[in-house]
């Protein structure tokens, strides 16, 4: 096994905080077909506030598909076919019922790619507050808006740009950082964070890690990283998939140190060697 990551959270440690975190999503025996191929197969699984999930596995084994059902932003979904349960709070995510502007607020999804809007800085922050009502006065949304961009660690960068500068044209790890102060803006309960510290240099990546760990004290976090290394130092816990199945979720530390599984051992032993 791989022992040299560095780990976010010891077991111990881990243990004495879980008793209090509640769940913001729960997922039972959840699977999902695209055009009759399995996708997600009987996942059960718990997104807790308080701290960040980090979802591990070979390409194509369900881990973003999972993140994007969480938020129901998939592709082709009168092709879909689910069973089980996925709900946020209360609200099955699959249902006809569901609110899903609501629902993309709370649960907000930052894809690999960023998406920022073709908008200035303060626009692409802007808009979601004043859509969404969370500030209304003029004062209110530059309070927020600065709020949003210091948390993410850009404000120093963009702050004399603000209204000059469009989103879009920002170098790529700080589109990254404008679309989750975007999202945070709205004051979302679960933010899902997909390969976020890709294609950018170590340090970069290295601040974007720091900040995902930051942003557990008001979210439930969910990661899916470039590296296992990055997961193992922002996560609290860890879950493994392959061919669409969950194989194992517990403590970062168990998994990459002493996990149960032998297929995820085995993942761990060839992605690190």
């Amino acid at each position: 096994m791989f022992h040299s990551l560095p780990l976010h959270h010891k077991t111990s440690q881990l243990t004495k905080d879980r008793v209090t975190l509640p769940a913001a999503i729960s997922v039972r025996e959840f699977s999902l077909k695209v055009g009759g191929r399995d996708v997600l197969c009987d996942v059960t699984l718990d997104i807790r506030k308080g701290e960040v999930l980090g979802l591990i596995g070979r390409t194509g084994a369900g881990k973003s598909v999972l993140m994007r059902a969480m938020c129901r932003l998939l592709q082709h979904e009168r092709q879909l076919a689910t069973t089980g349960s996925l709900k946020y709070g209360d609200t099955e995510v699959f249902s006809p019922q569901c609110d899903l502007p609501a629902l993309r607020r709370k649960v907000a999804y930052i894809p690999e790619t960023p998406n920022p809007f073709p908008l200035s800085v303060w626009d692409n922050i802007a808009y979601g507050l004043k859509l969404n009502q969370i500030a209304t006065s003029r004062h209110e949304v530059a309070e927020a808006v600065e709020t949003a961009l210091r948390r993410c660690m850009l404000w120093d960068h963009v702050k004399d740009v603000l209204h000059k500068r469009r989103g879009v044209d920002l170098p790529r790890h700080q589109q990254r950082l404008l679309c989750i102060a975007r999202s945070i803006s709205v004051q979302p309960e679960v933010l899902l964070l997909d390969r976020s510290t890709g294609s950018i240099d170590q340090g970069e990546g290295e601040a974007l890690c720091a900040l995902s760990v930051d942003l557990k004290k008001d979210h439930a976090v969910v990661v899916v990283s470039a590296t296992l290394a990055e997961t193992a130092q922002i996560a609290d816990r860890v879950a493994y998939f392959e061919q669409g199945r969950l194989v194992e979720v517990d403590s970062a530390e168990m998994i990459f140190t002493a996990a149960l599984k032998a297929e995820t051992r085995g993942f761990i032993d060839s992605t690190s060697a």
